[in-house]
């Protein structure tokens, strides 16, 4: 019973190393679940044991790559210095990136090879919804440094995590196209080190 476990975690395991890979190499859009079984050596019906569409086997790789980084996120509220809180939040997010050929795939996948596809595919729903997931947490870290009047008084915490979600887009689009002259750790830890600074109470 525990080999048969093993063996569906590692053939799961190994579909989402394969749609990376297809996903990568031909964009989300004109991938097919044909192609990525293929990649995997397995055939379209073992794909589908364990994905029931390509928004589900999408969803589940950025789910892979997003795990680590949750643990960071709950903790934001909780510190002492919400801005310190964020800034190492971006930080760790970054080295990660950079440090993990995996996520760096996964990011560049969702950034520069999710073409625009029809609202029926689903697509735009699962990244809202981790959107939103990190949007709130965000909010909460800012409505933290409300609580201690280290927020700029003109500025809702709501705008400030919206911003920073904003900001860190950015640097991570650039980061992803621009990988000989952008330092997406060193320069974006920087970027976001001054952002915050200019939401910070004087």
């Amino acid at each position: 019973m525990r080999r048969t476990k093993e063996q569906t975690a590692e053939t799961r395991e190994a579909l989402l190393d394969a749609a990376e890979v297809v996903f990568d190499r031909r964009g989300v859009a004109r991938a097919t679940l044909e192609e990525i079984a293929r990649e995997a050596g397995m055939t379209r019906g073992a794909l589908y044991w364990h994905f029931g569409n390509k928004q589900e086997l999408y969803a589940a790789m950025l789910e892979r790559v997003r795990l680590p980084l949750a643990e960071g996120e709950s903790a934001l509220q909780s510190l002492a210095d919400p801005f310190a809180a964020l800034e190492d939040f971006a930080a760790r997010v970054f080295r990660r990136v950079d440090g993990c050929t995996q996520t760096r795939r996964v990011y560049t996948i969702a950034f520069l090879r999710r073409e625009h596809l029809p609202a029926e595919s689903g697509l735009d729903e699962v990244e809202r919804e981790m959107r939103n997931v990190g949007r709130r947490d965000f909010v909460a870290a800012f409505r933290r440094a409300q609580e201690l009047d280290e927020l700029r008084p003109d500025v809702t915490p709501e705008l400030a995590a919206t911003a920073l979600q904003c900001h860190l887009v950015g640097i991570f689009y650039i980061g992803m196209q621009e990988t000989e002259t952008f330092r997406l750790y060193e320069d974006g830890v920087a970027m976001v080190r001054c952002f915050l600074e200019s939401y910070r109470a004087r």
